[in-house]
């Protein structure tokens, strides 16, 4: 795969963004295989444009800082509030660290983003995801501030993610409410338009208030 990633990077007119993250969280699995660090090194090596990009829940980088990235690594860090990460997002790194990940990751060069997912509406929401975006301005280095960019995605919900969480995590939170979303087909389930799009407005209001300078890529 790393392979033709690389030869449609050197074909191109222009420099592409490969995502190689869509299926599995490369901060961890890097902690069991190393594919992580193989893959940077040998895509900076033989790639002559391009760049690769992968998202992470997971404060683990210390094994990619010290790596001759070349700047062609851009890592987008998936946050969320904490008590969503300790109901939810079961398992993970807790927002402190992933913060300090962010830190770290910028220090060493890498190109960082900031990915606000999967938003949840839960009770009292509104405050909860104020207090995350005054918490990343609050504790993000100056530097990351001045170009950090940033992807807000709203939950989807599907049962057979429920099924597989309930099995895994007995207990956990029920994310359904039927009172909010509406069908999308094939068991999944994403926010009611008029939710989304208040939603939408709120995070584009906030995120412009905390980080006027930056951008937003996108809010789905």
């Amino acid at each position: 795969m790393l392979d033709k990633i690389i030869k449609t990077a050197n074909k191109a007119e222009k420099d592409l963004v490969f995502e190689i993250g869509s299926n599995s969280d490369l901060i961890l699995e890097n902690m069991i295989t190393g594919n992580l660090v193989w893959t940077i090194e040998n895509f900076v090596k033989r790639a002559e444009k391009g760049m690769l990009t992968f998202p992470t829940k997971f404060d683990m980088v210390d094994p990619i800082l010290n790596l001759n990235h070349q700047g062609k690594i851009i890592i987008r860090m998936s946050v969320n509030p904490q008590e969503i990460i300790r109901e939810v997002e079961i398992g993970t790194s807790p927002l402190k660290n992933r913060v300090e990940a962010i830190n770290k990751l910028k220090r060493a060069g890498y190109k960082v983003g900031i990915l606000i997912a999967p938003v949840v509406l839960m009770d009292n929401w509104k405050e909860k995801y104020e207090e995350l975006v005054k918490y990343l301005y609050e504790n993000l280095d100056e530097d990351v501030k001045k170009d950090v960019f940033f992807e807000v995605i709203f939950m989807t919900y599907s049962f057979i993610h429920k099924a597989i969480n309930e099995e895994a995590f007995p207990g956990a939170v029920n994310l359904y409410n039927k009172d909010m979303m509406t069908s999308r087909g094939r068991g999944k389930y994403t926010y009611k338009k008029e939710i989304k799009e208040e939603g939408s407005a709120f995070f584009e209001e906030l995120l412009n208030k905390y980080f006027p300078d930056n951008e937003i890529k996108y809010i789905v």
